[in-house]
Parts: structure tokens; C-alpha cells; sequence
């Protein structure tokens, strides 16, 4: 088994596509059940998977796999897990921070305020270069991820975060400047 276990890294190393998904075969669903044991979330299990093994593949030359093909994968999706956690937390504290100042904040307004406000932040939407309004309605709206915007305008996912930050801070100035 270790002969073997040798034999796919270096060919795995050396592009061999024939190896690399019979890797895939044989670990995805194996992979996909033990990430959703520990997440509990189905979609996320297979897009951590499909990361993880996208990675193998795009950095096959510089795989350094000490153990076995099937330890080394486990290993990967369960940091890919670690990092996705730490990064939802951050996001969601911040979410959370700002449902708490935007509820304090509308608890003290009245409702016309409130419409009048809704009806700024459309227009400074509107505002924004045809490319940035997109990415921004596909993301907030309609509740696209970066990486399926990406995928989808066929665009990387920092030029979906780059124009995610601009459209943030003109929303913001927008507002602020009325």
C-alpha cells in the first residue's frame, strides 16, 4: 500500500489526470460525510471538498504528502473547515454588530425616515458602474456567494471583492454626503 500510496503522489505530481480522479472517486463522498459530521451543513461540506481537491490539482507540482493520499486529504479539509469557521465568525460578529447598530439606530426613527433612508441607499445602488452594481445586487440581493459570482460573470473572486468594497464605500459616501 505504500508503494502505491508513492506511486499516485508522483504521478498525481506529473499531471496525471487518470490518477487524480480516481483520487476523487474514491475519497469525495468519504470526504463530503466526514466534513458534514462536523459541520452539520451539507452544502458547505461539498464546497470545502471540492476546494480542497481543486487545490490538489492546481498545486499538484508542489505536493509535499507525507502520509498516506487519504490522511493528507482528511488533513486538508479539515483546516479548509477551521479557516472557513474563523472567516463565517468574523463575518457574522460583524453582521451582528451592524443588525444591533442599525436596529438601535431605526428603533429611534420613524417609519417615513425609514422608507426615505431605503430609498436613498436604491438610488446610491443606481449610481454605481453597471460591472459593481452587478456584482453588488448578485451578492446582497440575491444572495450569490464571491466564488459563485465569480464563476458566473467568469471574473476572479478578488475582482468580485474588489468591486464588492467599492460599491460598500460609495453606498456609504452617498449616504453620508446627504
Amino acid at each position: 500500500m505504500v508503494i502505491e500510496n508513492k506511486i499516485q503522489i508522483e504521478e498525481l505530481k506529473k499531471g496525471n489526470e487518470f490518477v487524480y480522479r480516481r483520487i476523487y472517486e474514491m475519497h469525495y463522498n468519504e470526504l463530503c460525510a466526514y466534513i458534514f459530521s462536523l459541520s452539520r451543513n451539507k452544502q458547505q461540506a461539498e464546497d470545502i471538498v471540492q476546494n480542497v481537491m481543486l487545490n490538489v490539482w492546481k498545486n499538484k507540482e508542489k505536493l509535499n504528502i507525507n502520509t498516506s493520499v487519504k490522511n493528507y486529504l482528511y488533513k486538508s479539509c479539515y483546516n479548509e473547515l477551521i479557516d472557513s469557521y474563523k472567516k463565517n465568525k468574523k463575518e457574522l460578529s460583524y453582521i451582528e454588530r451592524i443588525k444591533k447598530e442599525t436596529l438601535d439606530f431605526f428603533v429611534e426613527e420613524d417609519s417615513n425616515y425609514i422608507k426615505n433612508r431605503i430609498r436613498l441607499v436604491n438610488i446610491e445602488i443606481e449610481k454605481l458602474p453597471p460591472k459593481c452594481k452587478e456584482i453588488f445586487i448578485l451578492n446582497k440581493i440575491q444572495g450569490f456567494k464571491y466564488r459563485e459570482i465569480a464563476e458566473q460573470l467568469d471574473i476572479s473572486i478578488k475582482t468580485v471583492e474588489t468591486h464588492m468594497s467599492k460599491a460598500m464605500s460609495r453606498i456609504k459616501e452617498g449616504l453620508n454626503s446627504i
